[in-house]
């Protein structure tokens, strides 16, 4: 039997995978996973720090070939991944897909800070990384707004990936792949080990 709680993990992660092939394309995810003891689940990429679709380089520039990446555009990028999941559970709470409950408590941006600790703590650290700040202790409503325009156009797939992880607690990227860019994605082999 699937609990309300297991549904919104569901649509949480299915939400943060489906930014994720939006953002940084097709095998880029490893894979997606739901506990369903532990009421969690995750998103996992082959590279820590994937690099956005629009910050790669252009079709024939040589590999080794310095290419200028814009550190805004690589957190923003992540920060709007990072808050998918949020997004996501708004979304499907706005469709009326979980039991019952106060819209107005539910949405508002309060009720979400708790939720988001991952998000920020993860943006804060990337970040970091490429020397700018996101404090962690903030919460970044406009990223969680930009996963939802992304996620509107193709809410079905987001709830078609819900289902499978409610069905089978785990996805490989090259599933994902599929279900989000069609069956013609051509599948590359993950990085040696």
């Amino acid at each position: 039997m699937t609990t309300n709680a297991l549904a919104r993990v569901a649509f949480r992660e299915a939400g943060r995978a489906t930014v994720c092939e939006i953002l940084y394309g097709p095998n880029v995810l490893k894979h997606a996973v739901i506990d369903a003891e532990a009421f969690e689940g995750e998103v996992v990429t082959f590279s820590g720090m994937p690099l956005p679709t629009d910050c790669r380089p252009p079709a024939g520039r040589r590999r080794g070939e310095q290419v200028g990446v814009v550190p805004e555009k690589l957190i923003d990028s992540h920060g709007v991944f990072a808050y998918a999941g949020i997004a996501a559970e708004r979304i499907a709470l706005r469709n009326g897909l979980f039991a019952p409950v106060d819209l107005d408590v539910e949405l508002s941006w309060s009720r979400w800070y708790g939720a988001a600790r991952r998000g920020r703590e993860e943006l804060a650290r990337i970040a970091k990384l490429i020397g700018l700040e996101r404090p962690s202790e903030q919460f970044y409503s406009e990223y969680c707004e930009e996963a939802e325009r992304l996620l509107g156009p193709v809410w079905r797939t987001v709830e078609e990936l819900a289902e499978a992880l409610l069905e089978k607690h785990e996805l490989m990227g090259h599933h994902i792949d599929r279900l989000v860019h069609g069956p013609e994605v051509i599948e590359q082999p993950g990085p040696m080990i």
